[in-house]
Order: C-alpha cells, then sequence, then structure tokens
C-alpha cells in the first residue's frame, strides 16, 4: 500500500505595490503626501541630510511538496518532491528637503512567479 501526498505553501510579506509609479510619479513633482496617498505607509523610511528615502517591498514565496511514501510496514519515504520560488517587488523613492520626488527605483519580480 502506498500514500501519496500534496501540501501547497504560499507566504506573503508587505503590501503589494498596485500602481506602477511610472504613470503615478513625475519627478520634481510629485510630493511625499501623493506618494502617501498612492502607495500607503513605506515599510521603511530612511532619513537623510538631503532628503527622505520611502522603501516599498513585496515578498511571496510560493511551495509545493509531493510525498509518496509506505506508511503501513516500513514507514519509508519512497519519493519526495518539493518546488519553491520567490519574487520581490521593490520601489524606494528619494526626496530632496522640501518633500518632492527627486527619483525613484522600481522592480517587479512576483509577476514571474506560477499559480501553482
Amino acid at each position: 500500500m502506498l500514500l501519496s501526498g500534496c501540501t501547497v505553501g504560499r507566504v506573503y510579506v508587505g503590501a503589494e505595490i498596485m500602481e506602477n509609479p511610472d504613470t503615478r510619479i513625475v519627478i520634481g513633482s510629485t510630493t511625499k503626501s501623493d506618494i502617501l496617498g498612492i502607495y500607503g505607509p513605506p515599510r521603511r523610511v530612511q532619513r537623510q541630510y538631503d532628503g527622505d528615502l520611502f522603501i516599498y517591498s513585496y515578498f511571496r514565496k510560493n511551495s509545493s511538496t509531493l510525498n509518496i511514501e509506505e506508511p503501513v510496514v516500513t514507514d519509508l519515504t519512497i519519493f519526495t518532491y518539493t518546488r519553491v520560488q520567490q519574487k520581490k517587488d521593490s520601489l524606494v523613492i528619494l526626496f530632496d528637503k522640501d518633500g518632492v520626488v527627486k527619483n525613484y527605483g522600481f522592480y517587479r519580480e512576483t509577476e514571474e512567479l506560477t499559480p501553482y
């Protein structure tokens, strides 16, 4: 007699960055208040002499495992397959002393994850 089992796990950390910054942020015009209205509070704020830095990040990890076992006589695991995928989206926004966006960087990787 063989027994098989499958587990699926998902871990999400942070708030998903829903708005594409290329369509929402205008360098030299968008303010801290605008950014907070669009993206909410950042995951991290770094204070600097010439302006603050807002850091937004969203981490996703998907995993799946398949086990085939003989649980009665030998309690032997015959086969195990594990697949783990993890990706991160990040948005970093640099403000000048007046609280206006000086520059930003963005990359999105979580769309590359398969749904299973």
